[in-house]
């Protein structure tokens, strides 16, 4: 396949390279892709990936505070900063989320440059 937007398919629960039957690395493709990057993007605290800290969610802004502490719409704008770090992500159409003492549980669903769309649920 020629399209330039390919990685590894990496397992959403285990985080772990997915083999095929014949013990091959699965790749994926095109909005495949884009939405895997958005994923583990959310699941990653903003710092955490020694790389790049540039990568990841500012959970630190919004986990161990009280709602009513929040600036207005500060759990989405830190969701959509995270999900915006994925350049073929055009608009964020949409996003929810609920916040635990230690957890986030967000979906979101967004329109890519291609016109396509993706959406997805992630707790981390």
């Amino acid at each position: 396949m020629a399209d330039e937007n390919m990685t590894l398919r990496i397992d959403p629960n285990t985080r772990d390279l997915v083999l095929d039957e014949n013990g091959n690395m699965e790749q994926i493709y095109g909005d495949e892709t884009t939405a895997q990057c958005v994923r583990l993007t959310l699941q990653t605290w903003k710092g955490e990936f020694f790389l790049d800290d540039t990568h990841g969610t500012e959970y630190d802004r919004i986990l161990g505070k009280k709602p009513h502490e929040l600036p207005e719409d500060e759990v989405g704008e830190v969701l959509r900063e995270a999900i915006f770090q994925e350049t073929d992500v055009a608009q964020v159409d949409d996003v929810t989320a609920e916040i635990g003492d230690k957890t986030v549980s967000a979906a979101f669903n967004a329109t890519l440059y291609s016109g396509r769309k993706i959406g997805m649920e992630v707790k981390t």
